[in-house]
């Protein structure tokens, strides 16, 4: 018997399949949709109004650094989106369903996931570091997108490293 290469796209697809799958459980699907929710946006918008409750002053340079961070950050992401043009796993994986309706018609990179690691690497770069343990959330919900059946692992992959690397350079720059 000959067994198949393995390659980026066959564990790519291995792991959509295995999470999709997994998703048809009710506590499942339910967690990662809270998990993918938490990363719509409202949470960027309501964090600086929470920080100025304690610190003015940070919560000031937290919006201008978060708020630069992210319009460098969605530049980058559309561009790159828009030019790799990375077809979404329902309409490149025979059968398989997402749970959700993505918002636009392109998987690589993850928005959802760029937009938590970034929120997370600006948050431990201008508060405290201890938000650094926030990754795991962002974590989460990379996770999340694959597993809601509308990103392949390396989407979320290629989001981590755009998020992080924009926070990074942006806080490095501001700071």
């Amino acid at each position: 018997m000959r067994s198949l290469p393995i390659t980026l796209k066959t564990v790519d697809v291995s792991l959509v399949l295995r999470m999709a799958e997994r998703a048809t459980r009710p506590a499942s699907r339910r967690n990662y949709l809270l998990l993918s929710r938490s990363a719509d946006g409202w949470l960027y918008l309501l964090s600086p109004l929470l920080v100025a409750l304690v610190n003015t002053a940070a919560a000031m340079q937290f919006l201008y650094t978060c708020g630069a961070a992210f319009a460098l950050e969605r530049s980058l992401y559309w561009t790159i989106k828009n030019t790799t043009k990375r077809a979404r796993p329902p309409q490149s994986i025979p059968g398989l369903r997402s749970i959700i309706i993505a918002n636009d018609r392109f998987s690589l990179p993850s928005g959802h996931t760029s937009g938590a690691f970034l929120f997370v690497t600006v948050l431990s770069q201008c508060l405290n570091p201890l938000w650094a343990l926030g990754y795991f959330w962002a974590a989460g919900v990379g996770t999340s997108r694959v597993g809601l059946g509308v990103h392949y692992p390396t989407d979320v992959c290629a989001g981590a490293l755009l998020g992080t690397s924009v926070g990074f350079a942006v806080s490095g720059f501001l700071l």
